[in-house]
């Protein structure tokens, strides 16, 4: 039947008809025994490519000719090794460290440098896979200059990379059972056979874990409600004016605003109050003088406003 499970978990479902809608979506330029082995690749491992959990991408031999390569993300890993129930946790210890400095990149339209992370001496990453069957941990030690690809991501955030290296390689080698087959890791592989601009440009670049989250963003009608506030203080200030343009200034200038314009939202309230108030003190032993006379005399200064 073309609805088959083709595996099952506890997290995955994985029918033939999802891989093949995946790969009539995403990977048209499989060839049938590609797919075949796409298919039975991910069906045996229980990998739903529309959790990103696998993709299949292909790529330019030095010949000419086209082959295909199967990846996987390296937090299916660690979901899977949670299901086992000697699973007992894991420990990350990098040996070395990075500093800013200049890499040199070429291209077709000759080399230039960019800002990059690089390794200050020998950097590794240590990760140690704990089982609770076995005695001994399982210790495995990867290093950056076996793995890195010069690409962005390793530029910009090699420790996270190296990361993901280490867990990957560790659990592959804690849980042979479980992950003996699995297919490899983009990390793992080098840029040309993993497809690293086409899923970026499709959007499924795996985000690292210490990514710092975007700011959400403001909803439609944030500006004008702020632009609203905006309108009621000034109104508001442009009436106190009115009442007292001499006590306006001189409050202003001892809170140490040009004009109403420079007065943040956070501070409006104390600004207002403190003019009302000072106006308040002033009518109590004399009458302020009106608008029109100020202006009559010259002192209205519209530079406040």
């Amino acid at each position: 039947m073309a609805n088959e499970i083709v595996a099952t978990s506890e997290e995955n479902k994985v029918t033939q008809d999802l891989l093949l809608d995946y790969l009539k979506t995403m990977n048209k330029g499989l060839n049938e025994q590609q797919t075949k082995q796409f298919l039975a690749v991910a069906g045996t491992f229980g990998l739903n490519p529309w959790k990103r959990e696998v993709y299949a991408v292909t790529y330019k031999n030095k010949d000419g000719s086209t082959d295909m390569s199967i990846v996987t993300g390296y937090e299916t890993y660690i979901k899977r090794a949670e299901l086992n129930p000697n699973y007992d946790g894991f420990e990350i210890e990098f040996k070395g460290d990075f500093k800013r400095g200049k890499v040199t990149k070429s291209g077709k339209n000759g080399s230039w440098q960019v800002d990059a992370l690089v390794p200050d001496g020998t950097v590794s990453c240590v990760c140690t896979v704990y089982r609770k069957d076995r005695t001994h941990p399982t210790r495995e030690e990867v290093f950056f200059d076996e793995y890195d690809q010069g690409n962005s991501m390793w530029q910009s955030k090699p420790r996270t990379m190296l990361k993901k290296v280490a867990i990957v390689s560790a659990f592959r080698k804690a849980f042979p059972f479980d992950f003996g087959g699995m297919p490899y890791t983009n990390d793992e592989l080098p840029d040309h056979m993993t497809g690293a601009d086409k899923l970026e440009q499709q959007g499924l670049t795996e985000v690292p874990q210490d990514a710092q989250p975007q700011a959400p963003a403001k909803p439609k009608d944030a500006k004008k409600e702020i632009d609203e506030e905006t309108k009621k203080f000034m109104e508001g200030m442009k009436g106190l004016w009115t009442q007292s343009p001499e006590i306006y200034q001189n409050t202003m200038k001892e809170l140490g605003f040009k004009s109403a314009n420079n007065v943040p939202p956070e501070r409006r309230g104390e600004v207002f109050n403190t003019i009302v108030a000072n106006i308040s003190k002033a009518q109590q032993h004399q009458s302020a003088p009106t608008a029109m006379e100020q202006q009559d005399n010259g002192v209205v200064d519209n530079s406040l406003f």
